[in-house]
């Protein structure tokens, strides 16, 4: 449930921030490997990548203000 929550917050993100930042979603269930390079234990986790390395990660649903504060802190945006 708390990622059905997210996906409208992450979809507004995404068109503002379309030049700077780029939202994709991994299905945990069909991509187990994934989630196991990453330690992924919970869902929803959040990650932000640059040049390929994680930079930046959290777990659970956010408000989009809150959100958009972290990844701006992690210097994401």
């Amino acid at each position: 449930m708390p990622c059905r929550q997210l996906a409208p917050v992450l979809g507004e993100i995404a068109r503002e921030e379309a030049g700077r930042l780029k939202v994709v979603q991994v299905d945990v269930d069909r991509n187990p490997e994934t989630t196991v390079a990453y330690g992924v234990l919970s869902t929803p986790t959040l990650m932000a990548f640059r040049d390929g390395e994680p930079v930046w990660q959290v777990v659970g649903a956010r408000a989009k203000r809150k959100l958009v504060g972290e990844l701006e802190g992690a210097g994401v945006l």
